[in-house]
């Protein structure tokens, strides 16, 4: 059976992860966006991001739930409500996001893959506004898979606060089958560094899928020492 050739892979990892740090960072774990849009495809995703307690209990989590459809082959757009929950509460829905996701290349194109990521979401009480535009990067390596996201956050509230801040998430997964890939994940932060082991998949049921993914990260500046548990269930039809 022939091997992947490893070099080629981490030579590639480190480049990413070079470009990664170089830039100033205030990222959040959330989940690693890929450049794709599935065309003649409606979306149902639910996941969550949970604060672990050091007994490795849910302290504090943030969900979203969303919509989403493509609009040709080019573009997906998607709306999500986004919920938090705290011990012993219910979720409250605390703001509403649109999403959109633009396919920049043809997969395979060019060297790299290419996609642009735009959104705007809203806290409901604070009237709070957030827009986000993303560079997405994919690099395909024999069974390996790379992918970078650079993601630049604007904030504002009426002419009260105005911050910039930015977000960067890297993967590298192995594609050992379409059901299981095992991966790595990095969440980048001027005072934070997040990594961890993460699980992927997916199962067909026709033309319909069933998409999963959950990671757990551990803070590794020891600042905090947080860990957080990741996990995406995704139905597309």
């Amino acid at each position: 059976m022939k091997r992947t050739n490893l070099i080629p892979v981490l030579t590639h990892l480190v480049g990413l992860l070079l470009v990664a740090t170089m830039m100033p960072a205030n990222a959040d774990v959330d989940k690693v966006y890929h450049p794709y849009v599935e065309a003649d495809t409606y979306e149902f995703e639910s996941r969550v991001i949970s604060l672990l307690d050091s007994e490795l209990a849910a302290d504090f989590s943030i969900y979203r739930f969303g919509f989403g459809k493509d609009v040709n082959d080019k573009l997906f757009l998607e709306l999500y409500l986004i919920g938090q929950k705290e011990t012993d509460k219910n979720i409250e829905i605390e703001a509403v996001e649109i999403e959109v996701l633009y396919q920049a290349t043809e997969q395979g194109e060019y060297w790299v893959d290419i996609g642009l990521l735009f959104e705007i979401e809203q806290e409901r009480e604070s009237q709070e506004w957030e827009t986000n535009i993303g560079l997405l990067f994919e690099k395909e390596f024999g069974r390996w898979s790379t992918s970078l996201n650079l993601q630049n956050f604007y904030e504002f509230q009426d002419n009260k606060r105005h911050a910039w801040n930015h977000s960067q998430a890297f993967q590298l997964r192995y594609r050992n089958s379409a059901s299981f890939e095992p991966g790595f994940e990095a969440y980048l932060d001027k005072e934070d560094i997040f990594v961890g082991v993460v699980f992927l998949g997916q199962f067909s049921f026709g033309q319909n899928k069933l998409i999963w993914e959950v990671g757990l990260l551990q803070e590794v500046n020891n600042r905090n020492d947080e860990s957080v548990l990741r996990a995406l269930v995704e139905y597309e039809f």
